[in-house]
C-alpha cells in the first residue's frame, strides 16, 4: 500500500489492510527474477512466503535526510542483525516519531 503512512502512523487504514478491508491494496504479479524497486518509509509491504529452490534476495536501500543521522538501534538489528555503538550514541536523533 503505498503512502499509507504518509503523514502519520495511520494505523485505522492498517488495520483495513491487514484484516482485507482496504481498497488501496496493490497486488504485484511478480515472476521469479524480477526486481521491483519501491519507496517503503511510508508504504505497508507484505510478502508472500516463498516457493521452491531459488533464493530470495532482498537489498535495503537507505538514506538519512539529515548529517550524522543513523538507524535506530531496534530497527539496524531487525534489518543487519548488528549494531555499531554510533546506533546508540545517536539514538533517538531522527526527523519522525514513527513506530519502525
Amino acid at each position: 500500500m503505498p503512502h499509507i503512512q504518509k503523514g502519520g502512523e495511520n494505523f485505522t487504514e492498517v488495520a483495513r489492510a491487514l484484516d482485507g478491508t482496504s481498497d488501496r491494496v496493490k497486488i504485484l504479479n511478480l515472476e521469479p527474477g524480477d526486481l521491483q524497486i519501491f519507496r517503503g518509509r511510508y508504504s505497508l509491504l507484505r510478502v508472500a512466503p516463498l516457493l521452491g529452490e531459488r533464493a530470495r534476495y532482498v537489498a535495503i536501500y537507505s538514506y538519512v535526510e539529515e548529517p550524522n543521522m543513523v538507524g535506530a538501534p531496534e530497527r539496524t538489528m531487525q534489518l543487519y542483525g548488528r549494531t555499531l555503538p554510533i546506533h546508540h550514541e545517536r539514538a533517538g536523533q531522527r526527523a519522525d516519531a514513527y513506530i519502525d
